[in-house]
């Protein structure tokens, strides 16, 4: 219990430091949050593709889970499941436990299902949502790379790190699909030289990738779809300030990004950790408040998150 208190302390300091450092160096102005209120449009826009993602993740979800389960799993439930989730993801930090939290509400939909399975679909979930933005970034890279390069041409080097990822995943989609058998005989024979326990759970894993198979593609592609709204959401609200110094093709090619990491358990909804690096991102276009146009993106969204709260009291769970 000190340990998770320890842990906790030291993610919420470094949030608070990162916060700090960039009121200090002026990178971060929370008067653009007042200025936002002149643009409700915009605003509006963020809420309603916040809400799609929601929609399109909890259908992916309940593809995954509906790959071994007979029983009907209403799509309203994984809706509420969800929204409880970045709830708690939003309010404690990282998001382990805001899918915790959801694989409780989801085991009452089929008792068949295991505390592992749900965590598996969840982690399966996870790198789905991975796999759309890489890919969607790196086509983005390959096709409009002329057109970004013409305004920004120090992002270059991000540009190439997008395409060596988005081949890094269609290989591994490629190997999966085709090669699975092999890929299993291998993970079986590393669990027998050492650390059968760890190899165990890869394969477990990779057994319950396979199972999903048929459903694999459909979750990639609603995937990017997802992220293709997040990147809208995002500009939605930047748009106004930003004007001519970034386009649409250019945050397709940086925002992504920049979500990818507020994942990482480090604070709530990516606290201090996601507007240091959406700083350093929007400067490979000259853009020198990247810190402050993230802040509200972060604040527009973790309202909508924190209405998960109505689904939290409404449902009658222990």
């Amino acid at each position: 219990m000190a340990k998770k208190i320890l842990i906790n302390s030291v993610k919420i300091l470094v949030a608070a430091g990162l916060i700090a450092w960039l009121l200090k160096s002026g990178k971060l102005d929370f008067s653009l949050l007042v200025k936002l209120g002149h643009h409700p449009l915009a605003v509006l826009l963020c809420i309603l593709f916040a809400l799609f993602n929601l929609v399109v993740c909890s259908i992916r979800w309940r593809s995954i889970l509906g790959a071994r389960s007979n029983s009907h799993i209403p799509l309203s439930g994984m809706i509420k499941s969800n929204w409880i989730g970045m709830f708690f993801s939003s309010v404690l930090p990282g998001s382990v436990t805001g899918d915790i939290v959801k694989s409780l509400y989801v085991q009452k939909f089929d008792p068949t299902f295991s505390k592992k399975f749900v965590f598996a679909s969840i982690l399966i979930d996870r790198l789905m949502g991975l796999s759309g933005l890489i890919l969607l970034v790196g086509f983005t890279s390959v096709f409009f790379s002329g057109q970004i390069l013409e305004k920004s041409p120090d992002m270059k080097p991000l540009l190439d790190i997008n395409f060596g990822l988005a081949v890094l995943v269609i290989l591994t989609l490629l190997i999966f699909f085709f090669f699975h058998d092999k890929v299993r005989q291998i993970l079986k024979k590393l669990e027998l030289t050492f650390a059968p326990t760890l190899w165990g759970r890869v394969i477990q894993l990779w057994d319950d990738l396979v199972l999903i198979k048929s459903h694999m593609m459909r979750a990639v592609g609603m995937s990017v779809l997802v992220q293709l709204g997040g990147v809208i959401a995002f500009w939605s609200l930047i748009y106004p300030f930003v004007g001519n110094a970034m386009d649409f093709v250019q945050a397709m090619a940086i925002i992504p990004i920049g979500l990818m990491t507020l994942a990482l358990p480090i604070a709530p909804s990516g606290l201090g950790v996601g507007h240091a690096i959406f700083q350093k991102l929007f400067e490979f276009s000259g853009i020198d408040n990247g810190a402050s146009l993230f802040n509200l993106y972060f604040c527009v969204t973790l309202l909508v998150n924190v209405f998960g709260v109505i689904p939290y009291i409404m449902t009658k769970r222990k």
